[in-house]
C-alpha cells in the first residue's frame, strides 16, 4: 500500500467517525441532566419554576395522577415514581388494584402523606431526593407552606390540574409533564387525542339551539340511602355546562354542595347522573371501574330510584338516569364523560357516539394496563 492510499484511508476513517458522532449527538439518546438542561416553565397555578430535565425521580403529591404519568412514561413508569400520596388507594381502589396486578412493585412506593388529611410530610419527601414534586391544583392553597419548604430544600414543585378546569387544563398538564419527563412527543400525542375527542362534542353542541335539559349530578360515594355532594361550576358541573346541559346546582356558592332533597324534587330535572367507583365503605354506592360488570352496576343504580319522592321525578319516570365512573371527573379521559353527557342530553345528535369505546381506545393507544370493566352506564338496558 503506497503512502497516498494510506492518507486517503485515514481521512475516510476520520470522516466516518465524525459522521457517526454527529448522528449520535443529534439522536434522541437519553442524556443525563446538566446545567444546560435547565428549563423554565409556568405551571397550572401560574407559577414560574426552573428545573433540570428530564426528571428521573418524581414524587406525585396525588397518586390519582398515576393514569396520566403512566400514559406519558409507558412501561417504566414505576421506576420513576419514588414516592406518592395515598389517595388512589383510598378513593379508587379498582384503579390501584388494576395497576398492582401488572406492576406489583407499586406497593413498595413510599407514602408521603395526604394534604387533605393533614398527614403530608415534607421531611419524607426530602428524604426521597426527588428531581420533581407534582401537586394537583385542588391542594395548592392548603399546601403553600409545604411547597415553600420543599423549594427551600431545592425540590422543584409543579402544580397540575385535571379538576378545577377539567376540559381546559388536562391537555396543558399532560404537555407540561411531558416536557419535564423528557417525553414531549408522547405527551403531545395524548393531548392531540384528547382534543380530537372533545371536539367531537364541541363541534356539534355549537349547532344545537334547542332548550337545554336540566341536569342533577351526584357523587354516589355515600350510597343510595344518603345524598352525596353535587357540583356547581367545577368538576362535573363544568362538564354539564360544556356538553349542553343546565346544571340545577350551578348557582350554588359552594363548589361541592349537598343539596336538599326538597330542592331536587322542586327542580324535577330532566336528567340524573350518579358517579360511581369502588367505595367499599357504602355497600349500596354505585360501583364503576375496572372490576365492575354492567348488570351488577345497573342494579346498584336502580337502588337510588327508591329514594323518597324519586318516583315522581320525570328523569326517573322516563328512565333518564345514568352512571359515570367518578374518575372521569378529574382525569385525562374525561372526554368520555363529556361525550356521554352530550349523548344523554341530545340523543339524536350523538347517537353514533360510543363513549365507552373512547376509554378503551385510550387504553389501547397509551396505557400500560388493559381496559376492562364498566365506566359509562345507562339505566335502560341496550
Amino acid at each position: 500500500m503506497n503512502k497516498n492510499n494510506s492518507i486517503v484511508i485515514a481521512i475516510t476513517f476520520i470522516i466516518f467517525v465524525m459522521l457517526v458522532a454527529g448522528l449520535f449527538l443529534l439522536s434522541d439518546f437519553p442524556k443525563k441532566p446538566t446545567e444546560n438542561n435547565t428549563i423554565t416553565v409556568t405551571d397550572l397555578a401560574g407559577r414560574t419554576v426552573s428545573l433540570k430535565v428530564p426528571a428521573e425521580r418524581v414524587v406525585l403529591g396525588s397518586s390519582r395522577d398515576l393514569h396520566e404519568f403512566a400514559a406519558i412514561e409507558g412501561e417504566n413508569f414505576s421506576k420513576k415514581i419514588v414516592g406518592w400520596g395515598p389517595d388512589l388507594k383510598d378513593t379508587d381502589k379498582d384503579t390501584y388494584d388494576k395497576f398492582k396486578e401488572k406492576y406489583p412493585e407499586i406497593e413498595n412506593i413510599p407514602d408521603v402523606g395526604s394534604f387533605s388529611k393533614g398527614t403530608f410530610s415534607v421531611e419524607k419527601v426530602v428524604s426521597l431526593n426527588p428531581d420533581l414534586f407534582t401537586i394537583p391544583l385542588w391542594d395548592y392553597e392548603k399546601a403553600k407552606d409545604d411547597i415553600e419548604r420543599l423549594e427551600q430544600a431545592g425540590i422543584p414543585v409543579i402544580v397540575i390540574d385535571f379538576w378545577a378546569k377539567p376540559l381546559d387544563n388536562p391537555p396543558k398538564s399532560v404537555i407540561l409533564m411531558g416536557k419535564l419527563l423528557g417525553k414531549e412527543k408522547r405527551a403531545n400525542e395524548i393531548a392531540d387525542f384528547y382534543n380530537d375527542q372533545t371536539n367531537i362534542v364541541y363541534s356539534r353542541i355549537a349547532k344545537i339551539t334547542r332548550q337545554k335539559p336540566t341536569v342533577y349530578v351526584e357523587c354516589g360515594w355515600k350510597g343510595s340511602d344518603t345524598y352525596g355532594n353535587s357540583y356547581s361550576n367545577v368538576g362535573w358541573g363544568e362538564l354539564i355546562n360544556r356538553s349542553g346541559g343546565s346544571n340545577i346546582a350551578g348557582n350554588f356558592s359552594e363548589q361541592m354542595p349537598t343539596i336538599n332533597p326538597e330542592f331536587l324534587l322542586d327542580k324535577d330535572p330532566d336528567i340524573i347522573i350518579i358517579s360511581g367507583a369502588n367505595w367499599p365503605a357504602a355497600p349500596s354506592s354505585l360501583r364503576l371501574g375496572y372490576y365492575t360488570k354492567e348488570d351488577d352496576s345497573r342494579e346498584l343504580l336502580k337502588g337510588y330510584l327508591n329514594r323518597p319522592g324519586w318516583n315522581t321525578l320525570k328523569a326517573v319516570q322516563n328512565e333518564n338516569v345514568y352512571g359515570v365512573f367518578h374518575g372521569c371527573c378529574f382525569r385525562i379521559y374525561n372526554y368520555a364523560a363529556l361525550q356521554a353527557f352530550a349523548k344523554w342530553f341530545y340523543p339524536e345528535d350523538f347517537k353514533d357516539i360510543n363513549p365507552e369505546a373512547g376509554i378503551k381506545e385510550y387504553h389501547e393507544k397509551f396505557m400500560p394496563i388493559d381496559y376492562s370493566g364498566t365506566w359509562i352506564l345507562e339505566l335502560k338496558e341496550s
